[in-house]
C-alpha cells in the first residue's frame, strides 16, 4: 500500500496475467499468447430480472430495484467468502444497469474454465 501511494498512480489496470508482454503479443504466432492467471468475474444486470420486473424494464432501472441488485450482491458475496474462502472481492458499480464483482484471490485467479463454471 506504501509503495502503491509513493508512486501516485493515475489509473489501475486490473485484468490476466499473459505469459508475454501484452505490448508484444504481435510478435508472437497465434495461440502463444495466453492467460496464465485471470480474475474470475460477475456480472449482475438488472436486464437479468427481466422476466419478474413489474415497474420498469430493458435498461431503465427504477429505485425499487435496486433492492434486488443489494440482495444479489450480499447472497454472492457470503458465498464467495464462506463456501469458497475468497476474500478479495472488489464490487463496482458496471456504470448502468448493474454491478461487476472481481475476485483476485489466486485460487481463483488460476482456476480454470471448468472451475470458473462450477462457481457460477
Amino acid at each position: 500500500k506504501k509503495e502503491l501511494k509513493s508512486v501516485n498512480p493515475y489509473k489501475i489496470d486490473i485484468g490476466a496475467v499473459y505469459n508475454v508482454k501484452p505490448k508484444d503479443h504481435k510478435s508472437y504466432k497465434h495461440g502463444s499468447f495466453t492467460a496464465m492467471e485471470r480474475e474470475v468475474v460477475f456480472d449482475i444486470d438488472m436486464t437479468d430480472f427481466d422476466d419478474v420486473r413489474y415497474c420498469c424494464s430493458e435498461a431503465n432501472i427504477c429505485a425499487s430495484w435496486w433492492v434486488f441488485i443489494k440482495i444479489a450482491v450480499q447472497v454472492i458475496d457470503v458465498a464467495l467468502r464462506k463456501d469458497f474462502g475468497f476474500t478479495r472481492i472488489l464490487w463496482v458499480y458496471s456504470g448502468r444497469r448493474g454491478v461487476h464483482c472481481w475476485v483476485g484471490d489466486e485460487a481463483a485467479r488460476k482456476l480454470n474454465n471448468a472451475g470458473r463454471g462450477a462457481i457460477a
